[in-house]
């Protein structure tokens, strides 16, 4: 029989701490400097340094991603079990994902930009990759998603062949090196989105903690763990530098995001190692549950309303916090009437193909 999982609720109040912060960011500093809400950013010194580093949540997903992934498929081994693997990975993401762009681009079409979008871009983001059908992304958060199913994929592949648990340490260093090789000598694009080069550090700070922690902490995890916090400042500094973040730094500052890159891995590590947060499990899951939701709503459909509000003439910050408060609250509703729906019908559907599956019938048969 397997064992229980342990449970670990500061991850889950970290995670709706990191989606918030997105949020916040977006609303307090990017959109206004892109020009996309109205208003212009706060001058306030203390107040903009809090919207402008808002943008570090999203290397905080990632190092989440590698710690959870690696806990949640911990019993995952061998060809048997990848596809199952697979399988949860796109019912927990994509039920969400569907309900949560469906509303994104309803919202658009009345409150944003209607030319935009259409049917065709609707259903091309259903496959969460609408470019190979000549479309955009409905929100730009997206491409994190991306991401992280590429991600999912090599963490596919690594357990079919019995490798990802088994060598995960190895693993970390190929994949570090391969990240340095490309970052600081070969830029390449292809190997860039295929080994994630610029984020591998936060997956990889995730993979070492939870391996850490399983096992007990070596001089070979520290390592690891110092090249992650070099490896993801480069995907920091990519963050911080891209042209829809205007102005983060003026120049590039390895220093700064090397010093952004520990703290976000510190503040997981912390989580992982200090004392849960004295609230009620099903609190923590809650909190935990809607933050994928309130990510995926909250961007151009937010900025819409506040660009509308800011001609009207409402002032900026009351309208900013109602409408953060809002999306909460929305992201809860979907989470509870929609993606709870969706997802137990689509673990049918996904229950169904994993019986089909050749290998898997003649592995159980095996048996």
């Amino acid at each position: 029989m397997r064992s229980k999982r342990e449970y670990f609720a500061n991850l889950d109040m970290l995670r709706f701490l990191a989606a918030l912060w997105v949020v916040i960011t977006h609303y307090g500093y990017i959109g206004p400097a892109t020009g996309v809400t109205g208003y212009g950013v706060s001058d306030i010194s203390i107040v903009s340094v809090f919207f402008k580093y808002g943008f570090l949540g999203v290397p905080l997903f990632f190092i989440l991603s590698g710690f959870v992934i690696s806990h949640v498929s911990a019993n995952s081994n061998g060809w048997k079990d990848a596809p199952q693997f697979m399988a949860n990975r796109i019912s927990r993401l994509m039920p969400a994902f569907w309900a949560c762009m469906t509303i994104s681009a309803i919202a658009l079409m009345v409150f944003g930009l209607p030319d935009t979008l259409s049917i065709a871009t609707w259903a091309a983001n259903l496959i969460l990759l609408p470019q190979i059908l000549g479309q955009p992304f409905v929100d730009g958060v997206y491409w994190t998603l991306v991401l992280e199913f590429v991600f999912y994929a090599w963490v596919f592949v690594l357990i079919g062949f019995g490798m990802f648990h088994r060598n995960l340490l190895s693993v970390c260093s190929i994949w570090l090196a391969i990240s340095f090789l490309n970052i600081l000598v070969l830029e390449s694009s292809v190997l860039e989105m295929v080994f994630l080069t610029y984020y591998s550090g936060a997956f990889v700070a995730g993979m070492v903690i939870w391996h850490a922690r399983r096992q007990q902490w070596t001089l070979t995890h520290i390592v690891l763990m110092l090249y992650s916090v070099f490896s993801l400042s480069f995907g920091i500094q990519d963050l911080a530098t891209r042209s829809e973040y205007p102005d983060f730094f003026a120049e590039p500052n390895l220093l700064t995001t090397t010093f952004c890159s520990f703290m976000c891995i510190a503040i997981v590590f912390l989580g992982v190692y200090l004392k849960d947060v004295p609230v009620k499990k099903s609190i923590a899951l809650a909190f935990g549950a809607i933050s994928y939701p309130l990510y995926l709503l909250h961007q151009e459909a937010g900025y819409a309303v506040l660009r509308l509000t800011s001609e009207i003439g409402f002032d900026p910050l009351l309208i900013a916090s109602t409408l953060t408060l809002f999306f909460i609250g929305l992201a809860y509703l979907v989470h509870v009437t929609l993606e709870k729906p969706i997802r137990a019908a689509l673990v049918r559907v996904l229950d169904i193909i994993l019986s089909l599956i050749p290998v898997k019938r003649a592995l159980q048969a095996a048996e």
